[in-house]
């Protein structure tokens, strides 16, 4: 499967439609004939608009049969579970809580800053082990050491 013509469907439609702040994060295509689409927007991506790029998807494949007629297509935002991959997608996340991973560290906090070449994270951390009395520490990561970030859950 060729995702590589998917994601340049995608980002045709999005160029087309004038969704300037709208962008694609990543496609992946399995053997068993499933595509995720997954896009991403300075705003927010809303339900319409991935509807909208679904079926644009949609008529292309089953037009040209490039993906045969056993598929499956979904065109959602990344959520919570996908990191990010773009310095966008971090911008926009500014005073989120984040899980950020390096080679070394773990860090949970709120994202105070990010610029291109490193972040700032605030961690709420216990004075000592099993106090319950917490300081403020601020961890700057250079961004070419992160690994992975993740938008963190909180109840």
């Amino acid at each position: 499967m060729n995702s590589k013509n998917i994601s340049q469907y995608a980002e045709d439609y999005l160029k087309e439609n004038g969704w300037d702040d709208c962008f694609l994060v990543e496609v992946i295509t399995s053997p068993s004939g499933k595509i995720e689409v997954y896009l991403d927007s300075d705003t927010g991506i809303s339900f319409l608009q991935c509807r909208k790029v679904s079926r644009h998807i949609e008529a292309i494949i089953d037009e040209s049969k490039e993906f045969g007629e056993a598929y499956t297509l979904e065109v959602s935002s990344p959520g919570l579970s996908r990191p990010l991959k773009f310095f966008r997608q971090y911008k926009k996340n500014i005073g989120r809580k984040v899980i950020v991973k390096t080679a070394e560290h773990k860090f949970k906090g709120i994202m105070k800053e990010v610029s291109e070449e490193e972040m700032l994270i605030e961690e709420s951390k216990p004075i000592k082990k099993g106090s319950k009395k917490k300081i403020i520490v601020e961890n700057r990561i250079d961004m070419k050491d992160i690994l992975e970030t993740k938008i963190a859950v909180s109840f």
